[in-house]
């Protein structure tokens, strides 16, 4: 029943996909959020206000995927899970296969997103560019077994075209991570440009840089 339901997703207009989702699925997409022509295979959807998935994405095997308002996935993405209770990951027994996407947080294009374990983007962070790999599990050499440990990325930080990203690792908020780099570790220094492989510290990064300031521009002409 699945499988058909991610064939439909493809041809059905979107009240009527959103329809189906939310009654038979158990999904919550928000009535101005949009699917493009993608193949979504999962256990929940939450969509939130104007987000966002585009045509040509592959997304299955997860337990939920969460994007909240003004959240979008671009388009040609590989986002693959694994369900619960997978004996491939016995020594990690806590993970959760999940994908959330904080408000304004973007992946683009043709990014692979392994979430064996959860991947959670901050508020206006961005996976940019194309072609980067987010692994949340690997092999663990001397015990044999396959572990799975989460990828969080900051709010308003960005990780640029062809970067690859190691389970257990992170991305503090308003940092940016150079094209090519590859992050092996839990980075924290907030206000900094990593490069390299490994990634590491290159130099301080101005506030006021007009990336780390997206939405509080809107949010004072509101006041």
């Amino acid at each position: 029943m699945r499988l058909l339901w991610a064939v439909l997703q493809l041809v059905l207009p979107m009240p009527l996909k959103r329809r189906v989702g939310n009654w038979f699925f158990g999904w919550d997409v928000h009535p101005t959020a949009h699917i493009g022509r993608s193949m979504i295979m999962v256990g929940k959807l939450v969509m939130g206000p104007h987000s966002t998935i585009g045509s040509f994405n592959t997304i299955r095997g997860l337990e939920e995927v969460v994007l909240e308002e003004g959240a979008s996935i671009a388009t040609r993405n590989l986002i693959t899970g694994f369900p619960p209770g997978s004996d491939y990951f016995a020594v990690s027994p806590n993970r959760r296969s999940v994908l959330v996407l904080r408000r304004h947080s973007m992946v683009t294009i043709g990014h692979t997103i392994d979430c064996a374990d959860r991947v959670e983007l901050g508020e206006y962070s961005a996976i940019a560019g194309y072609r980067c790999a987010i692994l949340t599990h690997s092999l663990d050499l001397a015990r044999d077994r396959f572990v799975a440990q989460p990828v969080v990325i900051g709010d308003r930080s960005a990780v640029m075209s062809g970067c690859t990203l190691l389970n257990g690792t992170s991305v503090p908020s308003r940092a940016i991570v150079s094209a090519g780099s590859v992050v092996t570790t839990k980075l924290t220094t907030e206000l900094t440009f990593y490069r390299g492989n490994p990634a590491e510290p290159v130099r301080a990064l101005p506030e006021r840089l007009k990336y780390f300031r997206r939405g509080l521009v809107e949010v004072a002409s509101e006041q």
